[in-house]
């Protein structure tokens, strides 16, 4: 973990989020975030040849300097084409997390990363159309409240949804416990509800074609209207909620990649094939 005492200027917002009557317990959750994005080279011993970032120019020196670091000490299972080791190039995206110490002083920190080709071909889940958007909780709506529900889905062999969970809500408001898991219930209970009735074309080829099921992982944002989507190379704050388990998936498809590491709107699969990171991506 990184510790930038000078970065508590740009990450002001966590203790501007945290409301003042939200109880202190709650406010020491609040942290902020923001998706990276890029491609990785991986030589053919799984060391990293170089690696190159997506609009570099929109993001902090700071975080740069970190994510540069860290990624110069990956380490990644060689990738292979025809059972010989070969270079090759992924696509990246990972979570920077930044939150306040108890001193006062603020630490950053890699907390997931994602590799693959999301929706590049035919080996993996493809969305049936437009995946219809799930309702606005109302009372979430007119108290202004927002919030990311990273759901994990199990699509059958028709391409239905055969289960759905929401791994984990983060919410962009502090408010008492109780509050907080009503709220939570909401964007879950909505979000799943419409899930339910999204439709996947099964993949067509590479191994996960024979696969009886198969997850995918899609994270849902919402914003109330007076409060847009940051842009990218911008601080997002909230309150992460309770990361619960996925029951059907196995430790090797858990491993793929953080869920909180996918942008929103991206349909991301377990069976996609990626390269396999071997070091922790905070390493550094």
């Amino acid at each position: 973990m990184a510790r930038l005492g000078w970065w508590g200027m740009a990450l002001v917002l966590l203790t501007g989020m945290a409301h003042a009557r939200a109880p202190e317990e709650v406010r020491r959750q609040v942290e902020a975030s923001m998706l990276v994005t890029g491609s990785v080279d991986i030589e053919q011993d799984g060391s990293v040849g170089g690696h190159a970032f997506d609009k570099a120019e929109a993001l902090p020196k700071g975080l740069v300097d970190l994510v540069d670091q860290a990624i110069k000490t990956w380490r990644f299972e060689p990738v292979k084409a025809d059972g010989k080791a070969i270079a090759a190039r992924s696509r990246f995206s990972l979570r920077v997390v930044g939150k306040q110490a108890e001193d006062g002083g603020y630490t950053l920190r890699i907390a997931g990363v994602h590799f693959g080709k999301g929706n590049a071909d035919d080996s993996i889940p493809h969305r049936r159309g437009r995946l219809a958007a799930p309702r606005y909780p109302e009372q979430a709506a007119h108290r202004g409240v927002g919030g990311t529900v990273y759901l994990v889905l199990r699509i059958g062999r028709d391409g239905s949804v055969e289960d759905v969970i929401a791994q984990q809500v983060n919410l962009r408001v502090a408010a008492s416990p109780k509050d907080m898991e009503y709220f939570r219930k909401q964007f879950a209970d909505t979000c799943i509800a419409t899930a339910r009735r999204w439709r996947f074309d099964p993949p067509t080829q590479g191994e996960a074609a024979t696969a009886s099921s198969w997850s995918v992982q899609i994270p849902v944002d919402f914003h109330a209207p007076d409060r847009p989507p940051v842009s990218y190379g911008r601080w997002e704050a909230y309150v992460p909620g309770p990361r619960v388990p996925v029951p059907w998936r196995t430790s090797a498809e858990a491993d793929r990649g953080s869920t909180d590491a996918i942008a929103a709107g991206g349909v991301y699969s377990d069976s996609d094939d990626g390269p396999r990171l071997l070091t922790p991506p905070g390493q550094g």
